[in-house]
């Protein structure tokens, strides 16, 4: 932490250089059939990972697809475990919209994967992980909202961003926010779905059954405090007692019964 922080700093000051973006046609040109099989040699095991791709790709590769890459090793140091996941990745990613993988695709995905920082197995893996991670979430967000297939909005993107990424919110309590807002409000509000899911982070609250036990205690409470406050003792001198009240009636009309006596005697 503390060295990067320092980087960072120094990069501030442009003492250093941030690390230059690297690109296919900044390095385009072809290896040699004896540079080829030199780097393939020196690096044992190579050569069966190169067969792999091909397999993954269904051809044999020319001489042109062969230096792409070797290159990916020689030039950015993936080695070729790494070269044949990348390979596997992204065939499945185009067969699934019924494309054909090329190596010239898998060359501009390893330079733009290189630029981001990824340079290991390892690494692969959990950008891979990440990725779809985000995709799915992003297909389940439009399928709550109903946007189809348009781009989400900076303040959309801000907000889903912040549920799921900083707050680790799952998808099933952004929809149970979603059904809330909707009942209360009777429409989608990202403004008040966002307040809903703060209040969940703030109290530690990461699913439905917890969201929903809280809320039938917050219930329990204000009908407890209703039923306290309508039942607690009236201010001395303010109350209304029925018992008095009938008492002090029965005195008045006996009284009112000894007056009406009184006249039918003088009478």
């Amino acid at each position: 932490m503390q060295v990067r922080a320092a980087a960072e700093a120094l990069r501030a000051a442009e003492l250093i250089k941030p690390e230059r973006k690297l690109s296919p046609s900044a390095q385009s040109k072809n290896l040699t059939g004896e540079e080829i099989a030199e780097i393939i040699e020196g690096d044992e095991g190579f050569r069966g990972f190169i067969d792999e791709c091909e397999n993954i790709c269904g051809k044999v590769f020319t001489p042109t697809d062969m230096s792409k890459i070797v290159s990916l090793r020689k030039n950015l140091g993936f080695d070729g475990e790494t070269i044949v996941l990348m390979f596997f990745y992204y065939a499945e990613k185009l067969d699934a919209v019924q494309k054909k993988l090329s190596v010239s695709y898998v060359e501009k995905a390893a330079y733009s994967l290189y630029n981001q920082g990824i340079r290991t197995y390892a690494q692969l893996q959990e950008y891979i992980k990440t990725t779809e991670e985000k995709n799915t979430l992003s297909y389940r967000l439009r399928r709550l909202f109903g946007t189809g297939d348009r781009a989400f909005t900076k303040k959309e993107k801000n907000f889903f961003e912040k549920w799921s990424g900083e707050w680790n919110m799952p998808f099933e309590m952004i929809e149970y926010s979603f059904e809330i807002t909707v009942n209360n409000t009777g429409k989608p509000s990202l403004d008040y779905m966002s307040k809903i899911i703060s209040d969940w982070h703030a109290e530690g609250i990461m699913t439905v059954e917890a969201a929903e036990k809280k809320a039938e205690a917050r219930k329990e409470a204000v009908r407890y405090k209703s039923i306290t406050k309508n039942s607690a003792p009236e201010e001395k001198g303010s109350s209304f007692d029925t018992d008095e009240f009938f008492e002090k009636a029965l005195k008045r009309s006996y009284a009112m019964l000894e007056k009406s006596g009184a006249k039918e005697e003088k009478n």
